[in-house]
């Protein structure tokens, strides 16, 4: 989870008049164990020479130390409400950071998977309350923050849904205008993947160890050799030089997906050897 885009949409709201002090932004970095990152605490470096707020900000969400859910975006919830406190979200107000300021910052806390609304309030994003190419775009939103920090991600988004089944749904609302609601979740994703043409296994869960961590294990060995028989006819940039044999040659999305399951199943190695 990068924070970079948050922290320099975050510093202009302390550049306005009336905003939150040096004293309360150096206490806030503290509160949420950042304060090691802050280059002016009293804003002033140490050699003694002036640091705005805004760049101190900046300066600390630049880190990776800073980019967790556990400690940058508490941060980052805490600072706005700071702002809001100050009247920073207010048109009224003369400390106000203006409509630019706030609509890039409610850009910014998107990707994370959090709406902003024009009074300050942050909240998770519910993509119960989405539909078309705003929950397609919200959909991508958790793909990306798993890819990115699948120990900080979620992998349920929002009403005791898991993310592939409210990916499921949602393709075939797009595709063939409405979902079942009384399948399960394997009937669900079989028709999603019918919908888009993917492959369907003539295999079941059954056929595998009954017990679901096994399975899972079965089923990455399964993705790996796939992937890696794919790999030796169609070649992703590495692979067999010239035209596939067997195959048609990988689309762009294909060769992501193949790079994806390829990382997924070695860290799942690595993992093990590791102990974790």
């Amino acid at each position: 989870m990068n924070l970079t885009e948050l922290g320099a949409a975050l510093g202009p709201f302390f550049d306005v008049a009336g905003s939150p002090s040096h004293n309360q932004l150096r206490a806030a970095f503290t509160r949420h164990g950042l304060s090691h990152l802050d280059p002016a605490p009293e804003g002033r470096t140490q050699n003694g020479t002036h640091l705005g707020k805004m760049k101190r900000i900046r300066h600390v969400f630049a880190s990776p130390a800073a980019h967790t859910m556990t400690a940058g975006l508490p941060l980052a919830r805490e600072l706005v409400a700071l702002c809001r406190a100050h009247g920073g979200f207010n048109p009224n107000s003369e400390s106000y950071a203006g409509s630019g300021r706030v609509t890039q910052l409610a850009q910014a806390f998107a990707p994370l998977g959090f709406t902003l609304d024009p009074d300050g309030s942050v909240r998770q994003t519910v993509i119960d309350n989405l539909s078309g190419t705003e929950l397609t775009a919200e959909l991508r939103s958790y793909v990306n923050r798993i890819n990115h920090n699948p120990g900080d991600a979620p992998l349920q988004v929002g009403t005791g849904k898991e993310l592939d089944e409210a990916t499921a749904r949602h393709i075939l609302t797009e595709l063939r205008g409405d979902y079942s609601v009384s399948q399960n979740f394997p009937m669900t994703l079989a028709a999603a993947f019918d919908a888009v043409d993917l492959a369907i296994p003539t295999v079941t869960l059954s056929d595998f160890d009954q017990d679901p961590h096994r399975a899972v294990h079965q089923c990455l060995f399964l993705l790996s050799t796939a992937v890696n028989r794919l790999r030796n006819d169609a070649g992703t940039g590495h692979g067999r030089p010239g035209q596939p044999r067997k195959t048609t040659a990988l689309t762009p999305a294909e060769a992501r997906l193949v790079a994806r399951a390829t990382a997924l199943v070695a860290g799942a190695l690595l993992d093990k050897l590791d102990g974790d």
